[in-house]
């Protein structure tokens, strides 16, 4: 009898897609046999020699299980143990009466794709897998999720950091960023696109969960948009059963004119282990450098991006230049020790650091020439270092534990450039450097228990806790211009100090029965601490005075916070199977809370280094409150169109709606004004009074024949939301009132008399104090992100090994400001519609040595990335050229 294994998603007990529940139907039948479906259905590569299990049998396995779960009660009664030793990898051995064990040996059959489970998870999950990640190079980690419905990203190309937006919602936490567990919490004020990002190198991710809406889970505490997950490689998915060395390489460059600012790319990864433990090491590097925009269908970009009515030479040769100050350098290193204790106990420790070296610029038009130019503002040298100690301890169903402690502190230095002003003006700022850091204190704890009822109903449990603390320390040794008046005795500019910290206790409970039925909620209790100092100076008319001349005098309102707070959150969920195996719909309801961060509750000072405009603290900001619902339907079907095919959909309808949302109000007015609407550049954050609403549909659709594949994804949102405050946020309008009149002495000629005089006196203005103003915003949430989506066509010859493929990503803009560029609001929607056409190949010449070619931007449209930074105006790269050889052992 032949060796057999199976192939698909799931990971060892400490990936996170392991933890997924599967629903299996594998009838009680010899043990080789049901292995085999075991396989198919799982998804995890099961090595094992059917002659060695020859006179088996298995009672079956029904109902739905987590990966290893299933295994476990699929041997059960037979002498027959696993071992996990690689991502989606698990070993059989059999033992015999003597107590000695026979290892099973291994083949390779193909089976299942990775990241089918989405498609049989009850809720909005999405994943990206490595094979994804490889079909295009990403340059920037944005390019990672660019196919993924639902999630869009503020790409600033000069800049390495990731800002993660699903369904329109991002920035300040409400997202939660990690990498494998560990939250990135880092937060710069940035032009208001980017409020809080992330570094990782895409060299060493293995794949990226997307979870949206709130959760009751690990993960969940102050979200309320959902949780991006960045899964790293691990040793074992270098190594295999009975393999104790391994190890990838990689090498690739941009190839002749075509690669287009693609220098060198690549890693080395090397990893042994064995039954005790296992090591991993690793060192990447990324360089980039000025590259050519597309040029083609230009005139999707309107009228109105860098003048192109005013000076058309000067937009031609903005067009058709390099773009400058692209040039970037990226060094990562990875190192894991995991030891592998008595009693199913794994203890691991994990290190990984990023530095990144990239530069601001900003296109200048030389009037002479009528050309832009690129003139360099500042230069940024980023570190990034995360470490963690993860435990996990899983005897039985009934304990399967996890936890984690981890460390994560990222650093930004940024060189600023003068600000051009001459000597003499009085305004002349010199160069100068800031220093932004993060540090993040986590704790996280967690334990799922599983009980079998009767014989078509199971019940989990997951339940645990979370902790985190953010620390800000920025400093600057910025000297103020000549004219320059402080506006805060202690001001720090934009990025203040502070600590929050998170606690969060969770629990999950699920019921699943007879294969057609899941149930399941959860409750969560999040409670914070926000503490720091701020404060306002403005210039208010002194209260109880009664005089002739009344005249507001400077007044220096200071806070000195310590706000703490907790709130309950509920989810609900229930999926049904309605009489076909292969269609699930689900529906799900949840609340989220998100309290605010350090920077929006007590940033102050000049956001630009300089001119007249302000940002104030809002130390009263109160905490955001979701209500996220979504109804969706889940395909999976096998031999559809011919034998051995399968196609797998998801489509779902969100709908959140978040009360108080916080956003930049940029006409707000300080304490002791008289009128209101005047104080355009004076910007605070505010709770907008409206519910902020966002909803739409998500598409993913996905074929495999085998000799040929597609995938579908779509985005497309709805409506809009309107963005209302309180003019006067701390209150304190005031107007002078006639209080009378009273005798004071009066000199006429050589004598003093006592004459009536009017007085007046400061009162309350209660109609200024109530008076409500909309539409003054500053944000990513001021338009709904643009709708877009890709459709991948491939095919693969020669026994699979060639893999040749095309990519459409196509978005049809948010172009109300294209051509009609005003100021009615600071921010513009420039957001123009492309069709950009990718190609790819990837041949495995041998098991072990691959070679990759991708052609980005074929057809070298002119676009930026739906809901990128336009505000930096650099466009994505034209047409591209690179390659990729890999080496496995």
């Amino acid at each position: 009898m032949p060796m057999g294994i199976g192939m698909a998603h799931a990971a060892p007990a400490t990936n996170a897609a392991s933890r997924q529940m599967i629903q299996f139907d594998i009838p009680a039948q010899a043990l080789d046999s049901a292995v085999l479906a075991y396989a198919e259905q799982s998804g995890v590569q099961v090595f094992f020699d059917s002659r060695k299990l020859a006179g088996l049998n298995s009672a079956g396995l029904h109902g739905a299980h987590a990966a290893e779960d299933g295994l476990r009660q699929l041997l059960q009664g037979t002498p027959v143990r696993y071992r996990f030793s690689a991502a989606g990898q698990v070993g059989l051995e059999r033992v015999e009466a003597d107590g000695q064990a026979l290892e099973l040996g291994a083949t390779h059959v193909e089976s299942t794709r990775d990241g089918d489970w989405v498609y049989m998870t009850p809720r909005s999950v999405s994943v990206v897998t490595r094979k994804q990640i490889d079909q295009r190079p990403p340059r920037h980690a944005a390019d990672m999720l660019e196919q993924t419905a639902g999630v869009y990203t503020a790409v600033n190309q000069r800049d390495p950091g990731l800002s993660v937006n699903i369904r329109g919602v991002q920035d300040y936490g409400r997202v939660n960023m990690n990498i494998d567990g560990m939250r990135q919490n880092f937060s710069v004020n940035g032009h208001q696109q980017r409020n809080g990002v992330m570094f990782i190198d895409p060299e060493f991710v293995q794949n990226v969960e997307i979870d949206k809406g709130t959760s009751a889970g690990m993960g969940g505490a102050g979200v309320i948009g959902g949780i991006a997950s960045f899964a790293t490689l691990d040793a074992r998915d270098l190594l295999a059963p009975g393999k104790e060395i391994g190890g990838r390489l990689r090498a690739g460059h941009g190839i002749g004119e075509l690669g287009n600012g693609t220098y060198f790319n690549g890693s080395a990864l090397f990893a042994v282990g064995n039954e005790v433990g296992d090591i991993l090491v690793g060192h990447s590097e990324r360089h980039f450098g000025d590259y050519r925009s597309g040029t083609q269908n230009a005139g999707n970009l309107g009228t109105q991006m860098r003048g192109k009515l005013e000076d058309r030479q000067a937009w031609k040769s903005w067009l058709n230049g390099e773009v400058g100050g692209m040039d970037s350098v990226t060094r990562s290193q990875i190192f894991k020790l995991g030891l592998n204790l008595p009693d199913e106990q794994r203890l691991q420790f994990s290190y990984f650091e990023t530095d990144t070296d990239s530069k601001d610029a900003w296109t200048v038009k030389d009037s002479g020439s009528h050309d832009y130019y690129y003139r360099v503002t500042g230069t940024n040298d980023i570190n990034a270092r995360n470490a963690a100690l993860d435990y996990s301890f899983n005897p039985n169903e009934l304990i399967d534990f996890k936890a984690k402690l981890y460390y994560v502190t990222t650093r930004q230095d940024r060189w600023n450039a003068n600000n051009a002003s001459s000597e003499n003006s009085g305004n002349r700022v010199e160069d100068y450097t800031d220093r932004y850091q993060t540090d993040t204190w986590g704790l996280q704890l967690q334990n799922t228990s599983r009980w079998h009822l009767f014989q078509a109903d199971s019940l989990t449990f997951n339940y645990g806790s979370e902790a985190f603390q953010d620390t800000f320390r920025p400093s600057t040794n910025r000297i103020a211009a000549v004219n320059e008046t402080e506006s805060l005795p202690y001001v720090q500019g934009a990025n203040p100090k502070g600590k929050r910290v998170m606690a969060s206790l969770f629990g999950n409970l699920s019921y699943e029965h007879d294969d057609w039925l899941v149930v399941d909620a959860g409750l969560r209790y999040d409670r914070y601490r926000l503490t720091g100092k701020t404060g306002v100076t403005t210039w208010m008319y002194p209260e109880g005075v009664t005089e002739t001349n009344l005249r507001r005098q400077r007044t220096d309102l200071l806070f000195e916070e310590d706000r703490e707070e907790g709130r309950f959150s509920p989810t609900f969920g229930i999926a049904v199977k309605p009489g076909l195996e292969w269609l699930q719909v689900y529906t799900r309801w949840g609340r989220g809370w998100r309290p605010p961060a350090v920077t929006e509750a007590y940033m102050s000072g000049r956001p630009h280094g300089g001119g007249n405009e302000m940002v104030y603290p809002n130390p009263f900001l109160k905490a955001e409150e979701s209500h996220n619902w979504e109804l969706g339907v889940n395909i999976f079907k096998e031999s559809l169109l011919r034998s051995g095919d399968r196609f797998a959909a998801k489509i779902a309808y969100f709908d959140t709606r978040i009360d108080n949302f916080s956003f930049l109000d940029t006409n707000a007015s300080l304490p002791g004004s008289s009128v209101s609407g005047i104080a355009l550049g004076r910007s605070v954050y505010q709770n907008n009074l409206e519910t902020t609403q966002f909803r739409g549909v998500e598409y993913s659709l996905d074929y495999d024949a085998g000799d040929y594949y597609g995938q579908l994804s779509y985005t497309h949102m709805i409506g809009s939301n309107d963005f209302c405050s309180n003019q006067f946020y701390l209150g304190g309008a005031q107007q002078l009132v006639s209080a009378g009149t009273v005798l004071r002495p009066v000199q006429v000629g050589s004598r003093i008399i006592m004459l009536p005089v009017r007085v007046s006196r400061a009162e309350a203005n209660a109609t200024e104090n109530n008076r409500v103003s909309c539409g003054d915003i500053m944000g990513n949430a001021s338009y709904m992100p643009a709708d877009r989506g890709s459709l991948t066509l491939g095919m693969r010859f020669l026994d699979k090994t060639l893999d040749v493929g095309m990519r459409l990503r196509y978005s049809e803009g948010n172009g109300k400001n294209l051509d009609t560029h005003g100021y009615s609001q600071i921010d513009q929607a420039m957001w123009p519609k492309y069709k950009v056409y990718d190609l790819y190949a990837s041949y495995w010449m041998t098991p072990s040595l691959n070679l990759a070619l991708s052609l980005e931007n074929a057809t070298d449209e002119a676009y930026f990335v739906a809901m990128g930074d336009v505000n930096n105006l650099s466009l994505a790269r034209g047409r591209t050229l690179s390659g990729m050889l890999e080496y496995r052992f």
